[in-house]
Formats: structure tokens, C-alpha cells, sequence
């Protein structure tokens, strides 16, 4: 259903100064430290996530290949993706959850901002800030996308319940489903992007304030 999420990577700034104050390299370093760790229940929900998408995915085609004749077989396993689409919806919200608080916590850069003495320092830690609110809007649009295809899904289980559902309409809400799942590999695309760039200005960021 979804490609695997990049799972940013915060690089420690270990800049050491003689300065009585922390530098802004040492400020930075805790916001992302803080950050990443505020990001930790996403990162847990990665791996439970898939797996549920995979097994959902095995039921899903193990019921296509049952006939009327088998709708008990067809009913068990309908409702046990029927379950499994809750509980990744379950995942989801503890995954927003976490990124929610990580967008609270990295927002700890502000007086780093504010209190950066040099303009270029100023410039840089902005970039990165704004480049950082990039990739947490992208995860709002992942989530906003997932949970669409998620309820999709649900509804398709639910038309294999009733055994009166005929073909046309699993039909249609399979296309339903096939066009919200492109969605949402868009919006894990984007999010990696987004990722991704985050990562190279934080590395140049860092690399530049330990010139300094």
C-alpha cells in the first residue's frame, strides 16, 4: 500500500565552546535531539503498520478466490481486515500524535533564531526551520490521504460482508480504493523529498556553524 517512510536521521552538531552561553550549534543540537526523540512513536508505528498492510493484503486476495458457496470463510476473513484497517487507523493517530508533539518541540529553534548574533547563522536556522514546516505539512497531507484510503478500504470489507454485493460495485470501490492508494504513494513521495532536503540543509547548517 505505502512505500517504506524515510526516517530522518538527526546528526549531532557536538560543538564545543570555551563561552560561558551555549552556542547556537549546541542549541541546535538539542532541538534536534529533542526532536527525534518526540518523533520516536512515529518511527515505532513504521514496522506495525506494514504488516497489517500486508496481511490485509493476503485476506483480501485469499477472499477474491472463495466462492458464495464458502461465505462463512469469506465473512471470517472480511471482518478480520475489517479489524486490522482499525487498528492501523489506531497507529495512524498515534503517528500524527508524534508528529504533532515533534512539530511543538522543534519549534525550540525560534530563540535560537532570535538570539543568533551573526545575520548569516540567523539566515541559515530560519532555512531550516521553514524547510523542517515543509516536511511536517507534507505529513499532514501523508495522513490526511492514508486515513481516506484506510476508510475506503473499511468500506470495501464491508460490501464483501453482504452477500447479496454483486460484482459491479466491489468493482467500483476497488477502483475507489486504487486511486486513493496512488495518493497516497504521492504523499510518501513528497514527504521523502521533503525528508530529504530537510537532512542536506541540516548537514550544510551544521557544517557551517562548526566553521565558526
Amino acid at each position: 500500500m505505502r512505500k517504506t517512510m524515510i526516517i530522518t536521521l538527526f546528526s549531532s552538531a557536538l560543538l564545543l565552546s570555551a563561552c560561558s552561553g551555549p552556542t547556537p550549534g549546541e542549541q541546535l543540537d538539542t532541538v534536534l535531539k529533542d526532536t527525534f526523540e518526540a518523533e520516536k512513536d512515529y518511527r515505532d508505528t513504521q514496522g506495525e503498520m506494514e504488516k497489517l498492510e500486508k496481511n490485509e493484503q493476503q485476506l483480501f486476495e485469499s477472499i477474491m478466490t472463495l466462492t458464495r458457496e464458502q461465505q462463512e470463510e469469506v465473512k471470517a476473513q472480511a471482518e478480520e481486515a475489517l479489524a486490522s484497517a482499525d487498528e492501523r487507523l489506531a497507529l495512524l493517530e498515534k503517528e500524527k500524535k508524534s508528529m504533532d508533539t515533534a512539530e511543538e518541540t522543534f519549534n525550540e529553534i525560534d530563540p535560537v533564531i532570535e538570539e543568533a548574533e551573526e545575520a548569516d547563522v540567523k539566515t541559515d536556522l530560519t532555512e531550516l526551520k521553514a524547510k523542517m514546516q515543509d516536511r511536517f505539512n507534507a505529513h499532514a497531507d501523508f495522513t490526511d490521504a492514508y486515513e481516506n484510503l484506510t476508510n475506503l478500504q473499511k468500506e470495501l470489507y464491508e460490501l464483501l460482508l453482504d452477500e447479496e454485493t454483486d460484482l459491479q460495485k466491489l468493482q467500483e470501490k476497488t477502483i475507489e480504493v486504487n486511486e486513493q492508494n496512488a495518493k497516497v504513494q504521492e504523499a510518501v513521495t513528497v514527504f521523502n523529498e521533503k525528508t530529504e532536503q530537510f537532512n542536506e540543509l541540516k548537514d550544510a547548517t551544521i557544517e557551517n556553524l562548526t566553521e565558526k
